[in-house]
């Protein structure tokens, strides 16, 4: 680091002469200082698309919570499919609050069957049963998948609440993003906002958003997911095979390279022995994202790595991060 410049005036001189009073001059008429218009404040920023290598990144323990790396952890952007996270969660939740059952079927609306790639194509009318679609939106990431548990979920939710149930598709889906708002903020997640059950950009002309929020929120809700039961069991899976709403089976591939058991086409990263989950996402407008989990020696860690301008990137600055974390918690 350079040293700061030292001053090279020669200093006063040795004799120094006497000063010369200044002549008298006439009094002259102020000129009035030229006031500058404000400028205006700049623009809210409307874009929280991708960035290199990322808009944020945060790695904790997920048993202290102590972070470990972050960097940006407070910018926002686009989850796109991550924010299946929270779904996930809801749909665990009503499991474990008895209402319904894993071997329950979901029936998917004209709604569900709309949604764009990536999807098990279930027709409306079909059925499948709610283990099958939570490993179609964990493993295959299917978005016409968590459509219909969103729709199933806020059906039960209602019928408990003695409400109507009798909702169109587009009202249920509106109920179950309420939740995972509600929900979010009860997770302390303050910059989040949910639009969406499945992190699909809105349709054009849409007057519904993005789903926003930061790697600092993301890694809230993973911490609860680790926690929950049997969470892991559909994370950890590269690959799976599940009965189509045909009642055909289907075999899924994951998309989450760090999970042992699914080569990467690309060879962009290498798998960890230790990793088990959690989900990537990506969109043209928010990049790639990708929240990862590991263990070792009995500790865990959590990665989040939002808003990053393509694969290569995101690979590789959240192998980087998710094995220093590592490396940490066997120390500290």
């Amino acid at each position: 680091m350079s040293l700061p410049r030292r001053d090279r005036s020669s200093g006063a001189p040795t004799h120094a002469k006497k000063p010369v009073p200044a002549k008298a001059m006439p009094p002259q008429a102020k000129k009035p200082i030229p006031v500058k218009p404000a400028s205006a404040p700049a623009p809210i920023a409307t874009s929280y698309g991708p960035r290199a290598p990322y808009r944020g990144a945060i790695a904790v323990d997920a048993d202290t919570g102590r972070i470990l790396f972050s960097d940006n952890m407070r910018t926002p952007g686009y989850p796109a499919s991550v924010t299946k996270l929270m779904t996930f969660l809801l749909v665990l939740e009503d499991i474990q609050a008895g209402l319904y059952g894993l071997n329950d079927r979901a029936v998917a609306s004209p709604l569900a069957s709309s949604m764009e790639p990536s999807k098990v194509d279930i027709r409306p009318g079909q059925s499948m049963t709610i283990h099958d679609l939570l490993l179609s939106i964990m493993v295959k990431s299917a978005n016409d998948a968590a459509e219909v548990l969103a729709e199933h979920s806020a059906r039960a939710h209602l019928r408990r609440r003695g409400a109507p149930s009798d909702l169109s598709p587009e009202e249920l889906c509106a109920e179950f993003v309420a939740r995972m708002n509600h929900r979010a903020r009860e997770l302390g997640m303050r910059d989040t906002r949910y639009a969406s059950p499945n992190g699909l950009p809105p349709p054009r002309k849409s007057k519904r958003g993005f789903d926003v929020s930061t790697a600092a929120d993301l890694v809230e809700l993973g911490k609860v997911l680790v926690r929950m039961p049997k969470a892991l069991s559909y994370t950890s899976r590269a690959s799976c095979t599940v009965t189509d709403g045909s009642g055909k089976p289907l075999n899924l591939a994951g998309h989450n390279y760090f999970i042992p058991g699914n080569p990467d086409p690309k060879r962009l990263c290498t798998p960890l022995p230790e990793c088990d989950g959690l989900k990537t996402g990506y969109t043209a407008a928010s990049g790639c994202s990708i929240m990862l989990t590991a263990h070792r020696n009995g500790r865990r860690v959590i990665v989040v790595v939002l808003g990053s301008a393509g694969r290569h990137e995101r690979e590789r600055a959240a192998g980087h991060i998710l094995r220093d974390a590592l490396d940490a918690i066997s120390i500290w």
